[in-house]
């Protein structure tokens, strides 16, 4: 089962892999995309807001993507039904939205905060949502993945809705 949550992200990640260019080491304030190792750490998020997203801090994977991915850092955790994910990436919300691999874009607020809401992948209904935060240590998205073994018919936007307030004050600003 985490095999296949595993491959779904990284799909996400290789729909994007393609679209940026690397400039080394200038932070993105100066206009010059971050490096990867300017992101946040998503897997740096205590288990306590983990727990209070609804996910099992026991289960974390620091590597959803199976392999090492340029421009990426993640990690997420099995909760009741679907994975709960943190990504970042140095890919714009330009590059998100350009890209088909992402629908149904919407620009929302969490906690005060912009982001944007997004379907990933092309499946019907769709089985996974992301709340995307743009940051100056990347872009950070809150991730909502079902399993695909799940019977659920809950539209995943309303898990990542409920799980996104509680990584909040560690997504960098």
């Amino acid at each position: 089962m985490r095999l296949v949550g595993m491959a779904t992200v990284g799909c996400a990640v290789l729909a994007l892999m393609g679209c940026s260019k690397a400039v080394d080491g200038q932070p993105e304030a100066s206009g010059a995309p971050l490096t990867t190792e300017q992101l946040f750490d998503p897997c740096t998020v205590p288990d306590s807001a983990v727990i209070a997203a609804g996910g099992d801090p026991a289960s974390k994977d620091d590597n959803p993507f199976s392999v090492g991915r340029e421009d990426w850092k993640g990690c997420d955790w099995d909760a009741d039904g679907y994975y709960i994910g943190l990504i970042a990436t140095t890919h714009t919300l330009d590059e998100f939205r350009t890209n088909d691999r992402f629908s149904d874009f919407r620009d929302i607020t969490v906690g005060g905060r912009t982001a944007v809401q997004h379907y990933v992948g092309s499946q019907i209904p769709p089985n996974e949502c992301q709340i995307t935060f743009d940051t100056a240590q990347g872009r950070v998205s809150v991730s909502a993945l079902r399993f695909l073994s799940s019977k659920s018919t809950t539209d995943p936007c309303q898990w990542v809705s409920a799980a996104a307030p509680h990584f909040l004050e560690f997504i960098p600003r």
